[in-house]
C-alpha cells in the first residue's frame, strides 16, 4: 500500500485509464455506432481511442513495474523500456488479431498507441505524474 502512495499520481493515471476505456468500449461507442447518422470521423476517433488509452494505461503500468523492479535505474532508462515493451505489445496485438483473421491489419491503431506514449513522455517530463 505505501508503494501507491508513494506513486499515487501514476496509479491515478491508471485508474483514469481503466475507467476511460471501459466507458468508451462498452457504454459511449455502442451509443454511437447504434446511430445511423454518425459522423464517420467521430467513429474513426471512437475506433483508434481504445489504443490512445490503452497505450497510456500500459505505458504507466510498465513505469510503475519498472520502478517497483529496477529501483537503481534511471527514471529515463525506465521511460524508454516501456516505450519500447508497450509498442512491442501493440504490434503483436495487431499481428496476433490479424492471423487470426479476427480483423484487417489497422495502422491507424499503432499509429493512436504511438500519439499515446508520446502523451505520456510530455506529462512525465512536465513532472505531471513523476
Amino acid at each position: 500500500m505505501n508503494l501507491f502512495k508513494q506513486n499515487y499520481k501514476v496509479t491515478l493515471v491508471i485508474i483514469i485509464g481503466l475507467v476511460s476505456y471501459i466507458y468508451n468500449q462498452k457504454i459511449y461507442r455502442p451509443k454511437v455506432y447504434s446511430i445511423r447518422e454518425s459522423n464517420e470521423y467521430l467513429i474513426f476517433i471512437l475506433g483508434v481511442l481504445p489504443n490512445f488509452i490503452g497505450a497510456i494505461i500500459t505505458f504507466s503500468t510498465f513505469i510503475l513495474l519498472f520502478k517497483i523492479l529496477y529501483n537503481q535505474k534511471s527514471f529515463r532508462q525506465n521511460m524508454v523500456q516501456s516505450a519500447i515493451w508497450t509498442i512491442s505489445l501493440v504490434v503483436f496485438m495487431e499481428l496476433e488479431r490479424l492471423k487470426n483473421g479476427e480483423i484487417r491489419f489497422d495502422f491507424f491503431d499503432i499509429v493512436a498507441s504511438i500519439i499515446g506514449i508520446s502523451f505520456c513522455f510530455v506529462l512525465y517530463k512536465k513532472g505531471v505524474t513523476n
